[in-house]
């Protein structure tokens, strides 16, 4: 009864912790100091040691990147080298002691000096880096430069992406201390100890641990380690120790006998229990060094006919895929957002996430440690191979670091290896980069025998086809039906199909997703229009599908939030929005229908509302978004009906105000959601103005739907359209006033911020036609269309009875990743 007691205290803290603080961040090692303050930073796309003064450098603060900005303004962001220094002062006595910096990323690639030699040099974006400065400094003031380049390098990836590649030193920079002899701190960078349990289940648990002593004098050291294990109450359950002797100049890994733990409490998202291990270094009696990390105990199965299995318990995996940026601020995040953004997938149910598609914070993993998130973590291989050595060399090198680095996390299940990276037949019927992703699966085994690896490809057989799927444990299928491609109530037949290709290997639907813009609204949603309401109607039709699919082991949503890809022309520029949130994390409806079908906690959420003024007919549908028992729709204070499941209303909208109000009830547990909407019936898809207005003949006329209705000026005049978003607009049909007869000299432009204006059609009106088209030369991503006419034939009036650009839904050519998701192959990729 106690421990029952003990478990819900602890899941009651930590949910308190959740709303109420944010959870503290866990250095690595414990005399750690963070030297983020007072960075000195040189745009100076030069790779040879500045010989600017610092007082020609800007000072900046860490984290940092240089492309925070622009990746919002231009898909030709800053791909070149800056340069950070740093004046570091050394007392006698802290030079008696050995001395590191360490770097925990650095993107995408660094070269360090210190005081003008360069001591080291680091290949990867995502990975932290240490150095070792003891015999290198000086008393008083030492210099650190720090050359940093985000420049494509075809040996390096990823050299190709749906997402930026920032440059700078966007985490954080710390100085490290130690004893001559102690646990290692440039191990790969990583801790320095490796803790993991073996043969878990609910009776008993082998916990081993080793780790790596480096001896940095003269002579050679007898030394004992001591690892002890504290229970989630903070109680001492067991300890070993072992002797041993480390030469000079050696680093030795050492095995600490294993603890059998009886009747461990097993970790779980919904039950995050962790254990501490306490490791301590002993010479000559005392403690020269000592570390911790928390433990969590648990087993997993991936199968291919039944799903995943946690603790020996059929699990479906819930998850969503995130990468690490931020709206203005680019991959240079504090600690409180990686927290804010943990938080909110807990809210939503998330019990499994993608990190999408390179290693991340560290304290990321802490948090889905703590608060209860099971994780896939990979390496940056995506879309470009190359036969070059460096270049897989480099991935082994990345997969090094991510695995030392994270090792110790025991949210992490899953190590993948790459995702959609493109597949071509090298003549035998296996992929061109068969070998190397084999020797990349067999090396990660050898480093961690427990967590499974995986591969992820589109919507595509090669995977299959070119025996790709034979190698990973779990192999993961990108599926973007009914935004690319066919509908999405395929989605079934497809998961289905690709199963029985491969009955053996368990999958994952490791992206599905439809892009969304709060501003963009449709009742006859379409894929590819950016509506909220496409987005929500494909998010339910996936969850209805997957959830049917015992087999399945699992689901990632594409993604958390929108995020930085430049190269994108969507209705916001520069941005993929296929987020639950928005850049800035403003939630979307498709969160709270999320939240409805994979939290526990009530939820009740009327969409849309972002859609406060409506036009058109006034039968509308509105739709809550619940799990409560019994949902009621009010409008303007009268009773729509209640009721208790698909939660759909037909409302009649009045002309002007419409207070709707939902109301759910669950037990004792009451809540309710609503918004104000302002009907009325002339109101138009798009904006409207001119330069000269009549009383009787407004801009609005135009677009009013009745050709009684007109808008009209004398001389040369000027009508504006806001098409509200960008839209791929192939032209503009025109009712112009009085066209039969007459002839009008016209020039159309259209532009994307309404100040720079792409001339589409300078000509002369057809004089026989009522409605004419005006195509323009080719398909063009705008916003805003400007139409500047005047009369030939008769007083120089102009007028336009109707407008209707011409939008479409579809491109005229795609990008590569709208043909990958498609299903597309590319069938020759040059080296």
């Amino acid at each position: 009864m106690k421990n029952i007691f003990i478990m819900l205290a602890t899941i009651l803290v930590v949910n308190t912790s959740i709303k109420s603080q944010q959870i503290k961040f866990e250095p690595i090692w414990s005399n750690s100091k963070s030297i983020n303050d007072n960075w000195l930073y040189l745009e100076k796309d030069s790779e040879d040691l500045p010989i600017e003064k610092d007082i020609e450098y800007s000072q900046i603060s860490l984290p940092h990147t240089w492309n925070n900005l622009d990746v919002l303004e231009t898909k030709d962001y800053r791909k070149a080298t800056s340069w950070y220094r740093k004046n570091i002062s050394f007392s006698k006595e802290q030079l008696k002691k050995r001395n590191y910096i360490r770097f925990n990323a650095a993107g995408q690639q660094a070269v360090v000096y210190l005081n003008g030699k360069q001591i080291a040099e680091h290949f990867g974006g995502y990975s932290a880096f240490s150095i070792e400065l003891t015999k290198k400094l000086k008393k008083g003031n030492n210099v650190i430069d720090v050359k940093v380049s985000n420049k494509i390098d075809k040996t390096l990836a990823p050299v190709k992406g749906d997402f930026n590649f920032y440059g700078g030193l966007y985490r954080s920079v710390e100085l490290l201390s130690s004893e001559n002899v102690a646990i290692s701190r440039t191990h790969f960078a990583d801790s320095g100890y490796r803790v993991w349990s073996e043969n878990t289940n609910s009776n008993s648990s082998n916990l081993k641990t080793t780790v790596e002593i480096d001896n940095g004098g003269t002579e050679k050291s007898n030394i004992t380690l001591i690892a002890t294990i504290f229970d989630y109450e903070g109680t001492k359950i067991s300890s070993k120790k072992i002797n041993t002797v480390v030469a000079a100049n050696e680093t030795k890994n050492v095995i600490i006998p294993t603890h059998k733990i009886l009747k461990p409490e097993l970790w779980s998202p919904e039950n995050p229990i962790l254990y501490k291990v306490e490791i301590q270094l002993i010479v000559n009696k005392k403690v020269v060094d000592k570390v911790s990390t928390n433990h969590g105990f648990k087993w997993f199965e991936f199968t291919a006919d039944k799903g995943f299995f946690l603790n020996g318990k059929p699990y479906k995996l819930h998850g969503l895929n995130r990468h690490q940026d931020y709206y203005k601020k680019g991959n240079a995040l504090p600690l409180s957002q990686h927290f804010k953004d943990i938080k909110l997938m807990k809210e939503i149910g998330v019990n499994w996430l993608r990190l999408a598609h390179y290693q991340q914070n560290e304290y990321v993993l802490q948090l889905c440690d703590k608060l209860g998130i099971l994780v896939w973590e990979e390496i940056p291989y995506v879309g470009f191979t190359t036969d070059k050595p460096e270049y897989e060399k480099n991935l082994r090198s990345m997969m090094t670091d991510l695995i030392n680095q994270h090792y110790n996390h025991s949210s992490i299940i899953v190590w993948g290896m790459g995702n959609e990276v493109w597949l071509t037949d090298r003549g035998d019927g296996k992929a061109k980069n068969y070998d190397l992703l084999k020797r990349q699966n067999d090396f990660i085994h050898s480093q961690d025998p427990i967590r499974k690896t995986v591969f992820v490809i589109g919507d595509q057989n090669h995977g299959s086809e070119l025996k790709i799927v034979q190698i990973p444990d779990i192999f993961g299928y990108n599926l973007y039906r009914g935004w690319y491609g066919t509908h999405y109530n395929t989605l079934t037949d497809r998961l289905n199909e690709l199963h029985n290709m491969d009955p053996n290997k368990p999958l994952i639907l490791s992206e599905f997703g439809a892009g969304s813009d709060i501003r963009v609204h449709s009742e006859n949603p379409q894929k590819q229009d950016f509506s909220i309401e496409f987005q929500n109607d494909f998010m339910e039709s996936h969850l209805n599908q997957i959830e049917k699919l015992d087999w399945l082991s699992g689901v990632n949503w594409w993604s958390f939030a929108d995020f930085g890809a430049a190269h994108r022309g969507d209705t916001k520029p520069h941005i993929n929005q296929k987020g639950l949130l928005t850049f800035d994390r403003e939630k979307k409806d498709v969160f709270y229908l999320l939240k409805s079908r994979w939290s526990k906690e009530p939820v009740l959420y009327l969409e849309s509302p972002f859609w406060t003024e409506r036009g058109g007919k006034p039968e509308k549908v509105y739709q809550v978004f619940s799990n409560m028992n019994e949902v009621e729709l009010f409008q303007n204070g009268k009773s729509l009906g209640k009721q208790t499941k698909s939660f759909k209303w037909n409302v009649v909208l009045k002309d002007g105000a419409n207070k709707l109000i939902a109301k759910g009830i669950s037990g004792t547990i009451n809540k309710e959601h609503g918004f104000t909407v302002n009907y009325k019936k002339t109101i138009s898809n798009y904006k409207v103005s001119a330069s000269k207005e009549e009383k009787e003949t407004k801009a609005i006329n135009a677009v009013d739907g009745n050709l009684e209705t007109f808008w009209f000026a004398t001389g040369t005049s000027e009508f504006n359209i806001d098409l509200k978003k960008i839209s791929l607009v192939n032209g503009v049909k025109l009712n112009l006033y009085k066209a039969i007869g007459n002839k009008f000299n016209l020039e159309i432009s259209g532009s994307v911020d309404n100040k720079n204006w792409i001339p589409l059609f300078v000509g002369i009106s057809n004089r026989n036609a009522a409605l004419e088209a005006f195509i323009f030369p080719k398909q063009q991503e705008i916003r805003y269309i400007k139409i500047v006419g005047k009369g030939i034939d008769k007083n120089n009036e102009f007028g336009i009875v109707e407008v209707n650009p011409i939008v479409t839904l579809e491109k005229e050519t795609k990008n590569l990743y709208e043909k990958i998701g498609e299903g597309k192959a590319v069938k020759k990729v040059k080296h």
